[in-house]
């Protein structure tokens, strides 16, 4: 649920913001509230190997410095439900990322054909007729996709270089990095702080993206993917846009197309063979529980 404020606040920020400077804001908020807690909180708080620069580095510039910069770009374009639904993509890519780069991966037929109904779902989504392939809605859904995918590149590298370091003081300097990274972009092509007007709203965006959306979600995600890998990690992602569609239809009025939510169940449908023995776990569970009662 946390996940869909992602995509909630984006839309709430964007009219105050350009995409680039709000992306470097909300890890601006991120980082400095996460690197005083983890200072006070934890003995190993700075990084101290190679591995643990390669991997602050790493989460900074790529998995969310560059990852943000696509998503508040793409968002602009598209509705809170719809980048939502582009990002429930995520399990299908960290499943076959790990299969590239994590030794005990592994690709059976049925990933393969999960993978595959997956990014189906994602054409839906995105609607890219030839007559309409140039529309903001396409632009945007791919730019998502392209966000999408280096965030789930970078969080499976990132457990593949596996740093000494805890996983929220990785997270909490990755953030603070990725905020200086976004300015630099910011300055390169375009945009200042002078562009942001700082209304209420503006405000009350920042602390849905900077401190709930990504201070907390990142945070817990990240430890997820070192507890359970990233496939399951990534659960929560199927979550987020059955809250963001309610969400963006009361506070924005954008309304989920018919041809968007095929889109979302063709998604889902993909991960369920990717992960059928977990579905399958799940669904005998549920039975016992409601046989008890």
């Amino acid at each position: 649920m946390i996940g869909a404020l992602v995509f909630v606040g984006s839309k709430m920020g964007l009219p105050y913001a350009p995409p680039l400077v709000l992306a470097a804001l909300r890890l601006d908020v991120a980082g400095l509230l996460l690197v005083p807690i983890v200072a006070f909180q934890y003995e190993y708080w700075l990084p101290q190997t190679r591995r643990d620069f390669i991997g602050v580095t790493l989460t900074g510039v790529f998995t969310l410095g560059a990852t943000n910069t696509l998503l508040l770009a793409g968002q602009q374009y598209i509705s809170s439900a719809v980048g939502a639904i582009a990002y429930s993509l995520m399990p299908m890519l960290m499943t076959a990322f790990a299969v590239l780069i994590l030794p005990a991966a592994g690709l059976d037929r049925s990933d393969v054909v999960g993978i595959g109904l997956g990014f189906i779902g994602a054409l839906i989504v995105a609607n890219p007729t030839p007559a309409a392939l140039l529309t903001s809605r396409v632009v945007g859904v791919g730019i998502m996709l392209a966000s999408v995918v280096v965030f789930a590149l970078g969080s499976v590298l990132t457990q593949r270089l596996d740093p000494s370091m805890p996983r929220i003081t990785l997270t909490a300097w990755g953030a603070l990095l990725a905020g200086l990274f976004n300015h630099a972009v910011t300055l390169r092509f375009g945009g200042s702080l002078a562009d942001v007007e700082w209304t209420v709203q503006m405000v009350y965006a920042l602390f849905v993206l900077g401190v709930i959306a990504t201070g907390i979600l990142y945070v817990t995600h990240f430890e997820l993917i070192n507890r359970i890998g990233p496939s399951r990690a990534s659960l929560n992602f199927y979550v987020q846009p059955i809250v963001a569609a309610p969400l963006g239809w009361v506070i924005f009025g954008r309304q989920v197309t018919v041809s968007v939510f095929i889109g979302f169940l063709i998604i889902v449908l993909g991960f369920a063979l990717i992960e059928y023995q977990l579905v399958i776990r799940i669904w005998r569970k549920f039975i016992g529980i409601g046989t008890q009662e």
